[in-house]
């Protein structure tokens, strides 16, 4: 009989990952942190020596518990394994409590959070930025929102902003981790300055209000943000998340994990900078900019009618779209919030936080379908008779809710209803755009036998039956383009950057 592993404790993890001095593991985790990033959503390769989540965590508690007084032997690789191998083994407590409510939920809910973003794509991030952001403002009403508050915000406008941020992650991505604010003055990065069309000086205030911080803020907001219960401790927030890169002795800057140097170029990025400033104002205009986004991408779908913002009684408004299909009526709604962190630890907090948003999108889409079903006269232009199914849109991941063990826990609207974030509906109207739209919103709405509504199934097969092999969202593949003009960002990889100098290059 095979003895059973002894998992390990977080603080034995703690331990391993002080070990080594911030000077040496630092530059390992970037450097291989670097190696595995492929500018894409993060896929595990085989043989890999330690996955990003892993990277993030060693880094920060590295940064805030080590020094500079431990062992300054070369970091190796079975070094990189050993701290994977022991993260793996965490022991997760809360499953071993007797009688802990909901406690595999809250394991799923945590680990979906630590390890999902990870996946993201970044060719829809950085297009996003652009379709959200960089946009006409006049008549949508907000408060505090426009080109101007954004050009004063980052320093730049919007779009400077991406090529900027595009050139220090790949400065990052080619020079293992790396940035030197000395390289700005050679001339042989120039020609990759002009070809994005910024310069030495725009690149260092966006490097500084953006992307650095130094070891003493990261240790400093670990320690004020640690919980009481250290069985939390591996889930905490992340201050290389906000800010990736570190300012180290020699005066260059390290990002121990690139990928939160390619999270920068993401619309959750943006929000951030965006609230720390402007607050509540901001993330109401948010809404408002999300919503009209949404029907943007629903314009590809090429229904018959959509109806927005309809008005049924005095000031009292229907769900936010109303798509009018062959045969099928989808209501939908759009929520722009995130999930808060304390919604991101265990099921409960979930709960309270999707009751809050999603909860209320799944009530509006009921009543709503409610009233079309009974023939309310705001809605004269709707067959009452069709079938009626939901969406709901959340401007970022809210994981796991298409699953049945969600399903019976938050609001039934009554009608088939799938939640979509941004990503997906940009993947569901590009399908629906190739082809048959009814079809795809049918198999969007449509739970299989356990009412679990599989999102990128339902997807592909509509691709399949129109023989198509992955549909282009022309919203998103015209944003990327207006982004880079006539230079293909993912070649200046192998391009004008290459000029970068090697993370071992010293200007004298």
């Amino acid at each position: 009989m095979t003895p059973a592993v002894r998992t390990t404790r977080y603080r034995d993890f703690i331990a391993a990952a002080r070990r080594h001095t911030p000077s040496t593991l630092l530059p390992a985790l970037a450097a291989v942190s670097a190696s595995q990033f492929d500018g894409g959503a993060y896929v595990r390769g085989p043989g890999e020596v330690i996955f990003p989540w892993v990277i993030a965590a060693a880094a920060r508690e590295n940064i805030t518990f080590g020094n500079e007084h431990r062992s300054t032997a070369t970091v190796a690789k079975k070094d990189l394994g050993r701290l994977r191998d022991l993260f793996i083994n965490l022991d997760e407590p809360f499953l071993d409590s007797v009688g802990q409510p909901d406690a595999l939920e809250s394991f799923l809910v945590r680990t979906a959070f630590e390890q999902f973003p990870y996946q993201h794509s970044r060719y829809e991030d950085m297009s996003r930025i652009l379709l959200l952001f960089d946009r006409d403002y006049t008549g949508l009403g907000c408060r505090v929102l426009s080109s101007a508050a954004w050009t004063e915000l980052l320093g730049l406008s919007v779009d400077a902003f991406m090529r900027t941020a595009f050139f220090i992650m790949v400065g990052a991505r080619v020079n293992a981790g790396w940035f030197d604010p000395r390289w700005l003055d050679q001339p042989n990065l120039q020609p990759a300055l002009n070809a994005l069309d910024v310069s030495g000086p725009q690149v260092m205030n966006i490097f500084r209000r953006i992307f650095a911080t130094d070891v003493e803020t990261v240790r400093r907001r670990v320690l004020e943000e640690r919980k009481s219960d250290s069985r939390l401790h591996r889930y905490e927030f992340n201050p290389l998340v906000d800010k990736p890169f570190v300012l180290m002795p020699d005066h260059r800057y390290l990002a121990p994990n690139v990928y939160f140097v390619a999270q920068r170029l993401s619309p959750a990025a943006l929000y951030y900078v965006g609230w720390e400033s402007l607050g509540r104002a901001f993330a109401d205009d948010l809404g408002v900019v999300t919503e009209v986004y949404v029907g943007e991408q629903l314009a590809l779908a090429n229904a018959g009618n959509i109806l927005h913002d309809v008005e049924y009684a005095k000031g009292q408004r229907a769900a936010d779209y109303i798509v009018v299909l062959p045969g099928l009526t989808v209501v939908i709604e759009v929520k722009s919030a995130r999930v808060s962190p304390p919604g991101r630890l265990d099921q409960q907090g979930y709960l309270d936080d999707l009751n809050r948003d999603v909860g209320k999108a799944l009530k509006q889409i009921k009543r709503t379908g409610d009233m079309i079903r009974a023939g309310h006269p705001a809605f004269a232009s709707v067959d009452p008779t069709r079938d009626i199914r939901g969406i709901v849109v959340t401007a970022e991941p809210h994981y796991l809710l298409n699953s049945q063990i969600y399903r019976d826990v938050i609001p039934d609207p009554e009608y088939q209803t799938v939640i979509l974030s941004l990503s997906e509906l940009e993947h569901a109207v590009a399908a629906a755009h190739a082809g048959d739209p009814a079809g795809l919103f049918a198999a969007l709405t449509t739970p299989g036998p356990v009412g679990t509504y599989d999102v990128a199934k339902a997807i592909a097969a509509h691709e399949r039956s129109l023989g198509v092999t992955k549909a282009r969202n022309p919203l998103l593949d015209d944003a990327y383009k207006r982004a880079w003009g006539p230079l293909d960002a993912a070649a200046l990889e192998t391009g004008p950057l290459t000029a970068l100098p090697s993370a071992g290059h010293r200007r004298r």
